[in-house]
């Protein structure tokens, strides 16, 4: 089990006291990444009353070079990403690691759930989500589902092929959506998914910062790794399925724009969509309305039309201003550039 922590304070006594009572009876290895906090994070996880076995400490570089070393160091069969303010039932552990050892499947999903971290442990009240999509299929799995970063236990040696073999290479930019940067390069390779239905893995919730505090940040992070996705993955049988569903992924997401975002974005996202479509096909694309309109005027113009009339203006919504989201669509590498 790999947590990188940085600057955490107290909410990761959650996190690891859930890690205590979902690892009874099993043989777990819990590697601590501190990125880089002020306090070195091994003497406030001590002061919390926990003797963490491994903790790594590296200069700050952000959530996905963090989870990468805690890769590099872990040694056991299966890994799964922690982050330091999220939680995991007490037989989450045995459940998925059980549907692994019997399915012979690459990676094991749950439910997720979510509470707010305001009274003691025990006291926490679980308040389920609607359950996930189940499916076999790795690359549906990868892209269409993309749960929560600590839903999935991998297997450690497919995780380690992912990344040797990755179609681009991890970068600052995708920091805020580090698990769909592996996501996104193990969707093209063969590999079986299973489900173990439940929530099992809890969201937690705190006045802190959080990466999901800021949606135009996560925004640009996912942009950034599909734009990385389509300038890179090979085009080849083998990943048609891939890309489709990426086209797809980022057609839903520009659909969902809110009305006055950034132009630059808008159609940024959109070229996405059309650089990697396999098909002309517009079933997966929007409902019957969708579907109608998309008949007579094309898939992206129906978009639009029926985006000004769903989706509410960004006044509305925004958590950023308009110089910080430009200095985030700054970073972006340019349309044209093909990532080495």
């Amino acid at each position: 089990m790999i947590i990188p922590v940085c600057n955490r304070g107290d909410l990761i006594r959650y996190t690891l006291e859930s890690v205590r009572r979902a690892s009874e009876g099993l043989s777990i290895e819990v590697v601590i990444l501190d990125d880089g906090s002020t306090e070195p994070a091994e003497a406030a996880i001590r002061r919390l009353g926990f003797s963490p076995e491994r903790i790594i400490r590296q200069e700050n570089q952000g959530l996905l070079f963090a989870r990468l070393a805690g890769l590099r160091a872990a040694t056991g069969k299966y890994v799964l990403f922690l982050d330091s303010d999220d939680l995991i039932s007490s037989d989450k552990l045995r459940l998925q690691i059980a549907a692994l050892e019997e399915s012979g499947a690459e990676v094991s999903y749950s439910d997720t759930a979510r509470t707010t971290l305001d009274r003691e442990f025990d006291e926490l009240v679980i308040e389920p989500d609607a359950p996930a999509e189940t499916t076999a299929d790795g690359t549906t799995f990868f892209i269409r589902v993309q749960p929560a970063p600590h839903s999935p236990v991998f297997r450690t040696d497919f995780l380690r092929k992912v990344v040797a073999e990755a179609c681009f290479p991890p970068d600052p930019l995708y920091n805020p959506v580090a698990e769909i940067w592996f996501y996104h390069n193990a969707a093209i390779h063969p590999s079986l998914a299973v489900k173990v239905p439940g929530p099992h893995t809890i969201i937690g919730s705190h006045p802190g910062t959080r990466l999901t505090n800021h949606w135009e940040r996560l925004g640009v992070a996912s942009l950034a790794v599909m734009e990385a996705f389509a300038r890179t993955c090979p085009r080849t049988p083998a990943t048609a399925r891939a890309r489709q569903l990426v086209a797809e992924k980022a057609f839903h997401a520009w659909r969902r724009l809110p009305r006055g975002f950034s132009r630059e974005f808008d159609r940024r996202e959109l070229e996405v969509w059309r650089t990697l479509r396999q098909s002309r096909d517009t079933a997966k694309l929007g409902g019957k309305a969708f579907q109608l309109l998309a008949c007579g005027m094309g898939p992206a113009a129906a978009a639009r039309l029926l985006r000004r009339w769903q989706n509410g203006s960004y006044e509305n919504c925004r958590s950023m201003d308009d110089a910080a989201v430009r200095a985030l669509l700054d970073k972006l590498s340019p349309p044209n550039k093909r990532t080495t």
